[in-house]
Formats: structure tokens, C-alpha cells, sequence
């Protein structure tokens, strides 16, 4: 009888181990799908991003957060938006109401359009005229066509050749602090464009004396992606030394 049952487990396992056979799917070979990014629904800027550049897309919601204190008599003052719809606009108080507190006034925006578009606004008070002094903000965003992307180019790929696919865009961001007289001067070559260029500053609610700030270019391409970016730090007003800094990078398409 033992010898029965172990016949018929045997016959058992064998159908078992045969249908895992049968099933399984030979993989030899195949390529791995290279995970696509999907891109953040929600972009928020704050006052540290005063002068930035910040790629988007289409379907980006874009959340823009400024500090605003109403008991003092002064409101931000919306002065540009191209190529956006503001969607909301809202004043958010302080959590805890103390007497003279600020909050925070917030704009939600959704783009209309690909291509650079621009937020700025000035803090006043709306009874007085505007001053040179007046403080002000503003921000650009590149909205990036459907299937395009915005390759990141830092201090670090100095000396290299950057890849950067067709429609898409490279964004090149050095370290510079204007306040030593230095300042970056850049160019391109090939396809290459510079479409947008601008200074990032250092932000702090208490001004720090000869801090630095962030240089970023958004460098676009007229048909295929060929050329460089180069670009020297030097005083405008001295000859350029030999050993004076200096940075390059190398575009090809994909």
C-alpha cells in the first residue's frame, strides 16, 4: 500500500513541475524598458527662487508662495503673467493669530503654451507711486513640448560631452558672485541658443554681505542638437589671465 501512495506523488509531481514548464516564458534576450520620469504634478516656488529658471510641462500645476504681511500695508502686486492662467489666488493668514503677523499670499497657475513664460510681481503699498526700491519678484518657467525633456549641466560635466535629445533642452548652472566683480560671459556654437539667461541671488530674510548667487542659462537648439556652451569668470574691466577659469561643454543629439 506505501508503495502505491509513493507511486502516485511521484506521478503527482512530475505533472506539476511539467505545468510550470509549460508556462513559464523564456526571457533570453530581451531588453530591459528604461523607466520613463513621470514629471512632479505640482511645481512650488518660493522667494528663493526670485530670478529662476525651472522647466515645467504642460500639465504641471504651478504653485507660487510669497511671504506678504497685509498690517503693514503692503500686497504683492501681479505685474506680468505671459503665457500662464492664474487658477487661484489666495491669502493664507498665520496659523496663530498674533497682532502684526504676516502669511503667506498664494498663486496657482497653469500654463498656456510651450516655450518661456514669465511670473513678476512688486510688494507696495497701493495708495503710494512705485519706487526703484520696491521690492520685486520674478520667475520664468520653460514649458517643454510633449516628449521633451531639460538635461541638467552643472560645474560638474566641465570638460564633457552632453547628450540631449531631439526637441529638448540643456539648463547650465554655475556658482557666481557678482559681488567680487566677477561674472561668468558665455557664448554658444552649432544649433545652439541661449533662450534664456539669468542671475539667481542669494536669499535670506537678513541680507548677507558678499554671498553668492546661481548664473543659469536655458540653452534650446535650432534643428539638430550640435555645438557648445563656453564660458569665461572674469572681471569685465581686466584682460582675461591665462589661468582664468573657464568652462565648456560639448552637445550631441540622441
Amino acid at each position: 500500500m506505501k508503495a502505491v501512495y509513493g507511486i502516485l506523488i511521484a506521478v503527482a509531481l512530475a505533472g506539476i513541475l511539467c505545468a510550470a514548464g509549460c508556462t513559464t516564458t523564456d526571457t533570453t534576450g530581451t531588453e530591459t524598458p528604461t523607466p520613463t520620469p513621470v514629471p512632479e504634478a505640482v511645481v512650488s516656488v518660493a522667494q528663493d527662487n526670485n530670478g529662476d529658471i525651472i522647466p515645467v510641462s504642460m500639465q504641471t500645476e504651478i504653485a507660487i508662495k510669497l511671504s506678504e504681511n497685509p498690517t503693514t500695508g503692503y500686497s504683492w502686486n501681479v505685474t506680468t503673467v505671459d503665457g500662464m492662467t492664474i487658477t487661484d489666488d489666495t491669502f493664507v493668514p498665520p496659523e496663530e493669530q498674533i497682532p502684526g503677523a504676516g502669511g503667506v499670499h498664494v498663486w496657482t497657475l497653469k500654463p498656456d503654451t510651450t516655450g518661456l513664460v514669465t511670473f513678476s510681481a512688486v510688494y507696495v503699498r497701493p495708495w503710494e507711486e512705485s519706487q526703484p526700491a520696491d521690492e520685486t519678484y520674478t520667475v520664468t518657467f520653460y514649458v517643454t513640448p510633449e516628449g521633451a525633456s531639460v538635461v541638467d549641466v552643472t560645474s560638474a560635466d566641465n570638460g564633457t560631452t552632453v547628450s540631449v535629445s531631439e526637441g529638448s533642452a540643456a539648463l547650465v548652472a554655475l556658482d557666481e558672485n557678482p559681488t567680487t566683480g566677477y561674472q561668468w560671459n558665455a557664448s554658444v556654437s552649432g544649433s545652439a541658443e541661449i533662450a534664456a539667461d539669468s542671475f539667481v541671488p542669494p536669499y535670506s530674510e537678513i541680507p548677507i554681505s558678499g554671498a553668492g548667487g546661481i548664473h543659469k542659462w536655458l540653452v534650446t537648439f535650432d534643428g539638430e542638437t550640435s555645438g557648445s556652451f563656453d564660458a569665461g569668470y572674469a572681471r569685465p574691466w581686466e584682460e582675461t589671465a591665462q589661468d582664468a577659469e573657464s568652462f565648456s561643454v560639448t552637445f550631441v543629439g540622441v
